[in-house]
């Protein structure tokens, strides 16, 4: 392309401009809401679902605008029970959500609606959005390019936390300022729902799958919420194990919400589709 989309806009389109507009769809009987970027130029695009974490104070929406001037559209959307989504907060209902979500994607209505190519939807998620993205991969088969940023690998944490209720109680008071951003019981009731799906949320327990994937991996070297040791290196350590051929991994100088780096890490997200061959 003739422009640096992490720094430069791109031409305007007049008859097909790029735009955004509120979005919403149900999953499970709650009405879910969020943002759709739609890419300037005539016809379907390629299409990112985006994944924010846990509460979701951070939208990645300059990554949003990035890949919009590449050519993208993207989804942005709210799990149950946080802002302004309808229903009540879990992880589960998190995992379901994202996969109403590329259903909603999937769907003729939307294609139309939105100019949706669904031969070409991309996961990308952060934290808890990236756990998200890579375990709803499993599950469809279609979807073949996944972006984890501090992505979190919560059945792998609850085995770590399993019988420790010291670590559980720091966890959880940990994760208390964000619990008046969601509609939960408790912190507590979320841990002991990564205690209770272990096994099937453990990523690595899924590698017969995964490493089939193309995966962009990148970690934060001074994350406190995903620790890169538990959540990063064992991951990455697998794939290599598993001969995972299409990975591409990161790690920067930086913390869980990449502050500092959001220009580094939007170019390598921007980089890595085009490697990809959407652009």
């Amino acid at each position: 392309m003739n422009i640096d989309p992490v720094t430069q806009d791109a031409p305007n389109d007049p008859k097909y401009p790029a735009s955004m507009q509120p979005v919403s769809f149900v999953s499970h009987g709650s009405k879910l809401l969020g943002t759709f970027f739609f890419a300037s130029g005539e016809g379907l695009h390629p299409t990112i679902l985006l994944l924010h974490g846990f509460p979701g104070n951070e939208v990645n929406y300059d990554i949003a605008h990035s890949v919009r001037r590449m050519g993208f559209n993207v989804m942005v959307f709210h799990y149950r029970g946080c802002w302004g989504s309808e229903g009540n907060y879990l992880w589960t209902n998190l995992v379901e959500d994202v996969d109403e979500a590329i259903q909603f994607l999937n769907s003729e209505t939307t294609k139309e609606k939105y100019k949706v190519d669904s031969r070409k939807i991309i996961l990308i998620g952060h934290s808890m959005g990236g756990f998200a993205a890579v375990y709803n991969s499993i599950k469809h088969d279609e979807i073949k390019y996944i972006a984890s940023i501090a992505g979190f690998n919560s059945g792998l944490f609850g085995e770590f936390i399993e019988g420790n209720n010291e670590l559980i109680q720091f966890s959880a008071d940990t994760m208390e300022p964000a619990m008046e951003f969601v509609k939960c019981g408790s912190a507590v009731t979320l841990l002991n729902e990564m205690i209770a799906n272990k096994k099937e949320w453990n990523l690595l327990n899924h590698l017969d799958t995964l490493k089939n994937k193309n995966w962009l991996i990148i970690a934060a070297k001074h994350d406190t919420i995903a620790p890169i040791d538990i959540h990063h290196k064992t991951m990455v350590g697998a794939l290599k194990i598993s001969g995972a051929a299409n990975f591409e991994e990161h790690i920067l100088e930086t913390g869980h919400s990449f502050s500092d780096s959001r220009i580094k890490l939007t170019r390598i997200i921007c980089d890595w589709l085009i490697k990809c061959g959407f652009n």
